[in-house]
């Protein structure tokens, strides 16, 4: 399509061209008619001006597009730093920590639902761009090329700001100012009944929360993709039906989105769900009369099965680095499929180990091994 129009194109102006030089000063040709003629052509090369300008305005308004997004995402990263921020001032030992947990669970659910809320956003940006994009009176080919805003500025810039920011940081640095901060100082200072309950909260919440938060940001770079792609490639067949088409779907998943906005009660709902906690956690280690010796005050089959779970992550994370350093080794390949099917198997493993069965120095022992698993884990990320 593009050569047949470069030739008829061409074409026009050779006839063009033919014509002027044949055109001549006569009496059938006065110098009138060639000043009307003259006047003709710069009428219609203001009009061809009127119509550029207008193109360029609409130019204008595309590029601010960016702006808005960036604005936008911007605007929910910094609240959620300044939430941090007042809290973690106001939350600064272990006795705030427990006259204002309902603050901390308060801030993981508006945390998930400020990033449920932006990507429905992004989306519906992606979705007003590509419309503002398909009404312009441009060549379809041009549209395919303007449609790489939505990948650069939302799947892209968007999308990494919320996995920096959130994600990897207002997440981790939840983790690191409460969990492995103030809850992990305050161990030799109060009950330890008491601060396990605290730290096996606060961990569950952190990690469910920080799991659901990537769940928001995947899906919507998903569906942010797949948009984009289905409407380049419409666009490269050109089909302009079927990429309206696209659009059209793409808003009615967006509106059942937006139909599951959480209400006020709602979200009181899940901080009420949040707030249940393990109850009746054994207060002293005691040893049944005839049960074997305990190893550090565990059971040894217990200390046994956590130190080998810790063993294994510490060779997987070896094992990781090597991989990531060197993905194409063919050895290293072949290992991958096995170190994955035995890391399932030691999850699996880990996680029959019953909360409610263990003693003191087991959930210690046990939260303790996790954190420190996970944390390795993150590292090699």
């Amino acid at each position: 399509m593009k050569k047949i129009y470069v030739l008829i194109l061409a074409m026009v102006m050779v006839v063009s061209l033919t014509a002027c030089g044949e055109k001549t000063v006569t009496e059938e040709n006065t110098p009138s008619e060639v000043e009307e003629s003259v006047e003709e052509e710069i009428i219609v090369e203001e009009d061809t001006e009127s119509v550029s300008e207008q193109n360029e305005l609409q130019v204008e308004e595309l590029d601010e597009f960016e702006e808005y997004v960036a604005a936008d995402v911007e605007e929910v990263i910094d609240t959620l730093w300044e939430e941090l921020d007042e809290m973690s001032a106001k939350i600064d030992s272990y006795e705030a920590y427990k006259d204002n947990v309902d603050m901390i669970e308060t801030f993981y659910v508006e945390t998930l639902e400020h990033i449920r809320l932006l990507c429905i956003q992004l989306r519906e940006y992606s979705l007003s761009y590509a419309k503002e994009i398909m009404a312009l009176d441009k060549l379809t080919d041009e549209k395919y090329d303007d449609m790489e805003m939505i990948y650069d500025c939302i799947y892209g810039d968007a999308g990494d700001d919320i996995y920096d920011e959130i994600y990897d940081g207002v997440m981790e640095e939840m983790y690191d100012i409460f969990y492995d901060g103030i809850l992990d100082d305050a161990y030799d200072t109060v009950d330890y009944s008491e601060w396990a309950d605290a730290r096996s909260n606060e961990y569950e919440w952190w990690s469910d929360t920080r799991s659901d938060v990537y769940e928001e940001w995947s899906d919507f770079r998903s569906d942010v993709y797949e948009f984009w792609s289905d409407m380049r490639s419409e666009l490269w067949s050109d089909d302009v039906e079927r990429a309206e088409k696209a659009m059209a779907d793409f808003e009615e998943d967006i509106e059942k989105l937006k139909g599951n906005d959480v209400s006020d009660v709602s979200v009181e709902a899940d901080i009420e769900e949040k707030k249940e906690v393990v109850e009746d956690m054994p207060e002293e280690e005691t040893t049944a009369e005839g049960a074997e010796e305990l190893v550090d005050g565990m059971r040894p089959e217990f200390k046994e099965a956590m130190d080998s779970y810790e063993a294994f992550y510490d060779e997987y994370c070896d094992f990781m680095k090597k991989y990531n350093d060197n993905p194409s080794d063919l050895k290293l390949l072949a290992e991958y499929a096995d170190m994955l099917s035995e890391a399932a198997d030691m999850d699996e493993a880990f996680e029959e180990w019953d909360e409610a069965e263990m003693n003191n120095a087991e959930l210690k022992y046990y939260l303790d091994v996790n954190n420190r698993v996970m944390q390795k884990l993150v590292d090699v990320m």
